[in-house]
């Protein structure tokens, strides 16, 4: 699997419209380009201690998928959004691995 993480701050103001962005870009219903199937999860995190400072996790079935994804019109509409409603801190690309823990 591969990650992609994206840490974001948007102002107050525009808290709203943010998360409503990011239901309607986690919409899995949504066919609307090919590697809709490939995107697993897409998650949502404030930072504890820094109001307003977000980051965006999205869990992909392998490479080859994420790399069709970030050409995508969808995605350059996804940090278009972002560069409406506040600042992109960092766009990161990171090797997924399942760790199992015994015991607990």
């Amino acid at each position: 699997m591969v990650g992609l993480e994206i840490l974001v701050r948007i102002p107050t103001r525009h808290r709203q419209e943010f998360m409503q962005a990011f239901e309607m870009f986690s919409d899995k219903q949504d066919s609307d380009h090919e590697c809709s199937g490939a995107c697993l999860e897409r998650s949502i995190f404030e930072c504890t201690g820094i109001p307003n400072r977000f980051i965006w996790i999205e869990k992909w079935t392998d490479s080859q998928s994420l790399d069709q994804y970030l050409k995508t019109d969808r995605f350059k509409a996804l940090l278009g959004a972002i560069q409406v409603l506040g600042e992109l801190d960092s766009l990161n690309r990171c090797e997924l691995y399942q760790v199992r823990i015994n015991g607990g």
